[in-house]
């Protein structure tokens, strides 16, 4: 008889072999406490988000017919959302040095976006208050992606208090967190009763973020397990197709990952 945790290893490897394939997703988590490294110290982490729709979700107008200015409302509002804002599972990377002064960098990878980073850390008693800045190159998918070549900028603010125990064993973060991108290139529109997919025009965007982070960490010495939920307010405006479209969105993004600090 085969033994039931290799089906479930196997599930799980595959799992993550198509979240690590799949590049077009948002999420973006954090996965950090307010306190910096120590000046040397260096960690790297991997783990697995997910960007949930929960309020404003985009879908097909019912009984739209071809040429419905409806119907191309619609589908260039889910192609918004779907470069934009990006719900679905994506993988996480990310490397981070402490720097002389509680300041720390950062590289991040997302599935979609490869951001970098720097923050200072202002110690409050016990407590920590940290201010960053993020800078990412955004990658919403090439010609083979869903007929999507999109590229783009972001910048994103995340305020963090924390607290930590003394031997690290656990640590608490929350706070906001602002962002902007600003999208532009060219998708591929479904083509209403075709079999054929339409051709593929042009896109632009901006989209502003503005989200409340809270995770916590636990661990042991040079290993710890991090887990983060951000609920955002998206609103994204832009022309597709030479229409003019705008979204207002709601998510929730869970995260999880693993790190290691030597």
């Amino acid at each position: 008889m085969r033994r039931p945790g290799r089906a479930v290893i196997r599930r799980w490897a595959a799992w993550l072999l198509a979240s690590a394939c799949a590049g077009c997703h948002g999420g973006g988590p954090l996965l950090h406490p307010a306190h910096a490294l120590r000046p040397g110290t260096v960690s790297f982490g991997g783990g697995l988000s997910g960007e949930m729709v929960v309020a404003g979700a985009t879908t097909a107008p019912p009984d739209a017919s071809p040429g419905d200015p409806a119907a191309a409302e619609g589908a260039a509002r889910r192609k918004l959302s779907e470069i934009a804002v990006a719900p679905g599972v994506a993988p996480w990377a990310s490397a981070r040095v402490g720097i002389e002064g509680d300041n720390e960098a950062g590289l991040t990878y997302t599935g979609r976006a490869l951001r970098l980073d720097g923050r200072h850390a202002f110690p409050i008693g016990e407590a920590a208050l940290s201010v960053g800045l993020g800078a990412a190159a955004l990658f919403a998918g090439g010609p083979g992606s869903e007929g999507s070549d999109v590229l783009g900028a972001g910048i994103d603010v995340p305020v963090l208090l924390g607290f930590r125990s003394d031997a690290d064993l656990y640590a608490l973060w929350f706070g906001p967190r602002l962002g902007l991108d600003l999208l532009g290139g060219q998708v591929r529109l479904p083509a209403a009763g075709a079999a054929a997919p339409g051709p593929l025009v042009d896109a632009s965007g901006q989209h502003l973020r503005v989200g409340f982070v809270l995770g916590v960490r636990g661990g042991f010495r040079h290993v710890h397990v991090a887990v983060e939920a951000t609920a955002t307010y998206h609103h994204a405006e832009g022309e597709i197709a030479g229409v003019p479209v705008a979204i207002d969105q709601a998510t929730v993004v869970p995260g999880g990952g693993l790190t290691v600090t030597f």
